[in-house]
């Protein structure tokens, strides 16, 4: 059964327009969790490069030679 274009859209009665007092709770709630990860996310960045500073450089342990010179 083929599908016409007229059924295929939404009438624009059926969409009804969200509330202003659940769009203020729902945008208070999106930018509390966004300022809670990116306090997390700065937490985990400071405890990751806390400890090497970028320009301290690791220096490997010497190479004790091959084996064959033991």
């Amino acid at each position: 059964m083929p599908v016409s274009p007229e059924s295929a859209t939404v009438p624009a009665a059926a969409v009804s327009p969200s509330n202003p007092a659940e769009f203020g709770r729902s945008a208070r709630a999106i930018l509390v969790t966004m300022l809670l990860l990116i306090v997390a996310l700065t937490g985990i960045l400071v405890e990751t490069t806390w400890r090497n500073p970028s320009g301290a450089v690791e220096v490997p342990p010497p190479d004790p030679g091959s084996f064959a010179r033991r």
